[in-house]
Formats: structure tokens, C-alpha cells, sequence
């Protein structure tokens, strides 16, 4: 199929049109436009089934962190500093405190009590966990 119809090859002059060849343009017009619509319908379906499937798939991956106004996290800040490797710098920085949730994903966070708040997407928190270096 080219261009929606098929092509015309040299056999098919020889031989005549093929018999399924509409007679007139209205009737290819119609029968185009009724091939166009059955093949939009696909892919609006396909298209919909894979939005589908990649929503179950990021659903799969999400974290389901609440966090509460005092909890303490870490910030993901992937701001890069001249003269270090990437690799070497640290992307997390905490622990901030959560002052006030703003709604279901976005939080005013605060490093320290005389630090500015910072507003700031769930994506970019994770729970705060302590270390214990007093065993090393």
C-alpha cells in the first residue's frame, strides 16, 4: 500500500484493473474515506492501550511517600559544581524539614530554622534516615 491505495504494477496494465478498482471517484472517495476512518479508529485504540500500559508501568516505579509537616528528608538537587566530577558529587542534600504540605505532591521544605524555604515537588524527596557512624 502506497499513499492508501495499493500500487499499479506492469501486470495490471497488461492484464486490466484489478476487479475490487472502484468505478468512479465518488465511489474511491467514499471507500477512502470509510479505510481512513476504520484505520484512525485503530489507532486511537493502540494509542490508548499503550498510554495505559506506560501508566501502569510509572504507577509500578512511584514511591508512595506521605509526608507529614516536622518529618525530615532529603532534597535531590542535581545542580552540578564546576571542578567535580559528577559522579563524585553528592545529589542529595538534608536533612530538611517538611514546614507545610501546599497539596497532595508539592511541600515547603527548610534546611534550617533561619534558612529560606524552599517549595518543592515529592519527586525530589525522600525520607530521612539517620546514619550511625559511632560503630565505625
Amino acid at each position: 500500500m502506497l499513499f492508501g491505495r495499493t500500487l499499479r504494477l506492469p501486470c495490471d496494465i497488461l492484464f486490466g484493473r484489478p476487479s475490487d478498482t472502484p468505478s468512479s471517484p465518488n465511489k474511491y472517495l467514499n471507500n477512502l474515506e470509510a479505510r481512513l476512518e476504520s484505520v484512525h479508529a485503530f489507532a486511537r485504540e493502540r494509542i490508548k492501550l499503550a498510554s495505559e500500559r506506560m501508566k501502569t508501568r510509572y504507577d509500578s516505579g512511584a514511591t508512595g511517600h506521605h509526608f507529614k509537616e516536622g518529618d525530615q528528608v532529603w532534597m535531590y538537587n542535581p545542580k552540578r559544581r564546576r571542578g567535580l566530577s559528577p559522579k563524585l558529587q553528592q545529589n542529595w542534600e538534608g536533612p530538611y524539614t517538611i514546614v507545610k504540605k501546599l497539596n497532595d505532591v508539592i511541600y515547603r521544605v527548610q534546611r534550617s530554622p533561619n534558612a529560606k524555604p524552599k517549595v518543592i515537588h515529592i519527586n525530589r524527596l525522600t525520607p530521612y534516615r539517620p546514619t550511625d557512624h559511632s560503630s565505625v
